[in-house]
Parts: C-alpha cells; sequence; structure tokens
C-alpha cells in the first residue's frame, strides 16, 4: 500500500528534522517523509504530460519523473534538511534557439497540480550527480560545489529510470558546455527569418487548456502561499 504523504500547507511546515546520512546506501531512502497528501499510485501518465507540456520549448528535450520526490539540502556533512516535494524533471536545452544559444541540462522539480517551478539548477561537469542510494541521488549546486541538494524519489524504478537519462545526457561533453579534446565546438544557429504579417497569424488552433490556479487553491499548493504575495 503506498504510503500517505504529509501536505506542506503552511510556511511553518517548511522545516522538517534533519536525516542522518551515511556511507551507508539503505540509511539514505527517506521515503517516511512526505508533503502532499496524495499517494504514490494517483500520479498518472496525464499528470506527467502536463508538466511536460509547460517546460517544453523550441530546442528542448524533456523527460520527467515516474514519480515524486523529496528535494532535501545537505546542512552539514552528515544532516540533510527537507526543502520540498515535487515531481523531478530533466531538461535538455539544445542551443538552437536565438535567444538560447549554449547548450545546457537543467534540473527542475516540479509541483504537482500547477507545474510551477520549486526548485531549478544546471547540471554541470562539477555537479558529480551521482546515486548513493536505491531511491536517493545527490548532486552539487552549479552555484556552489560545495553544497549538496539530495533527492529521495518514492520507487527504485523511477530512481534509476532518471539516473539512466542524466548519464545519457551528461556522456556527451557538447550538452555540458565542454569541448572534446582537438575539437572545436560549434554551436547552430537558426537563419533568422521576417516575420509574416500581423493579417497573415491566425486565431490559436488545436490549443489544450492543461493547467488551471485559482485563488481558491492558495491553502492546497505551497507554491502559492510561500511564492504569490496576498491581498490581504
Amino acid at each position: 500500500m503506498a504510503q500517505q504523504r504529509q501536505r506542506l500547507n503552511s510556511m511553518s511546515d517548511h522545516s522538517s528534522p534533519s536525516s542522518d546520512a551515511s556511507e551507508n546506501s539503505e540509511a539514505l531512502d527517506l521515503s517516511d517523509l512526505r508533503l502532499n497528501l496524495e499517494t504514490t499510485s494517483d500520479f498518472s501518465d496525464c499528470e506527467r504530460q502536463q508538466i511536460e507540456s509547460a517546460f517544453n520549448a523550441l530546442g528542448t528535450e524533456i523527460y520527467v519523473s515516474t514519480s515524486l520526490a523529496n528535494l532535501y539540502e545537505g546542512v552539514k556533512q552528515r544532516d540533510w534538511q527537507l526543502k520540498y516535494t515535487g515531481v523531478p524533471v530533466l531538461m535538455l536545452d539544445k542551443g538552437s534557439a536565438r535567444s538560447r544559444n549554449t547548450p545546457r541540462i537543467s534540473f527542475i522539480l516540479a509541483e504537482r497540480g500547477t507545474c510551477f517551478a520549486l526548485w531549478k539548477d544546471t547540471i554541470d561537469n562539477l555537479s558529480d550527480y551521482k546515486i548513493t542510494g536505491p531511491c536517493f541521488h545527490t548532486m552539487c549546486l552549479s552555484t556552489d560545489h560545495t553544497k549538496q541538494m539530495g533527492f529521495s524519489f518514492d520507487t527504485k524504478d523511477s530512481a534509476l529510470e532518471f539516473w539512466e537519462n542524466v548519464e545519457r545526457l551528461i556522456s556527451d561533453p557538447e550538452n555540458i558546455a565542454l569541448s572534446a579534446p582537438g575539437r572545436k565546438r560549434k554551436i547552430k544557429r537558426p537563419k533568422a527569418k521576417p516575420l509574416p504579417p500581423k493579417s497573415q497569424i491566425s486565431l490559436p488552433c488545436q490549443f489544450s487548456h492543461v493547467t488551471q490556479v485559482l485563488v481558491e487553491d492558495t491553502a492546497r499548493y505551497y507554491s502559492l502561499q510561500a511564492f504569490v504575495k496576498s491581498n490581504q
């Protein structure tokens, strides 16, 4: 039976007791700490497609985890502090757009229901992304490689599948802004095309509304409480 998640529904709930992290990988499976009421089995393919649609863009490749995960921040050498619970998303920006001309791999923790990004960082050559337990991954922050973040996935299968996608992307040096020895890295930029006149632009077609967030949803979602300013 899937365990029930505890919802993070107020700012006072944002802190949680730290857990000891040891070299023993089994000790790092922190699946008993949860921040949502929904169970793991409720996470559907439809929700994955919803999140994929929210982050997909021109020249990107998106992979959405098959389960939720807890995000922990390394406080001390052996302590982890629970920060967020969401859906891990791996995004490869191929750098093929005029506004984004450098390839980059991003790790995003999306909020279930709103698809808002609760946390985001870049996976680079110093991230040291690795598996430290059956359901637990770690990486160093791109802004400070002395700080570690931990991710506790709900299932071993989803953790392994996510790692396989990370490994596939970082195996290409160009994805993490590195050039192979003796080879200059070339960036392909699309040729600029003249924009059509407004008279030739049709109204939106084949549009699908996949996400809706209302003021009444504030009590349901942590992001609306933490990041949206109240008018009251």
